[in-house]
């Protein structure tokens, strides 16, 4: 929502110049000016009139930054982001492993530099699992939730030789690996008992 000085001030612009802009001449005036002339100025004024009730419309009708942004663009209140951001990361990195699994030939050699360049991706959804975990008020919980990130981003750094090396079966157990970590630590978030 707009400030109410702001509104008071388009209101107050909008009402003058359709005020300008259709305010009548005096016969005077129009008989002293050509038809083309008298026209001229009306064209004119009521041009300026149409250009600030749009410009006026456009900014009250504009939508709110943060209604704007969509989900994983900032739209999410923080938590509910970094949770959204580890669930896109999990997902990306099972079908990065199956890709390299099931055609190691077809991989060339950018894909593996992508392939690096998206373990850093996994290795910062670590640091949004320390977001997430603050919420685990279990404190067992919470330390096994600490000590899956922290392993995570081990297994992660440990993930970028076998990528240089082009290795399809080192990276393929260190995803698998990194992969049950995740489960692990979303696992950690669960607070409904097992006997239900």
């Amino acid at each position: 929502m707009k400030s109410p000085s702001t509104l008071i001030a388009l209101t107050a612009l909008c009402q003058s110049a359709s005020t300008l802009a259709f305010a009548p001449t005096s016969t005077g005036e129009r008989a002293s000016k050509t038809g083309c002339e008298a026209s001229r100025r009306d064209f004119l004024s009521t041009a300026v009139a149409t250009a600030g009730i749009a410009a006026s419309s456009a900014t009250l009708l504009t939508p709110l930054p943060g209604a704007a942004k969509g989900l994983g663009e900032g739209g999410l209140p923080d938590g509910a982001a970094q949770f959204s951001r580890v669930i896109k990361v999990k997902a990306q990195l099972k079908s990065v492993a199956k890709r390299v699994a099931e055609q190691p030939d077809d991989i060339t050699k950018e894909e593996w530099d992508k392939i690096d360049d998206f373990l850093r991706t996994v290795y910062s959804a670590g640091n949004d699992m320390k977001v997430i975990s603050k919420g685990i008020f279990d404190p067992s919980k919470k330390e096994k939730a600490d000590e899956d990130i922290k392993l995570l981003q081990k297994v992660v750094q440990a993930a970028q030789k076998p990528v240089a090396q082009k290795d399809v079966k080192g990276f393929s157990a260190i995803a698998a690996k990194a992969d049950g970590l995740f489960d692990d630590f979303l696992d950690q978030l669960r607070d409904v008992p097992d006997e239900l």
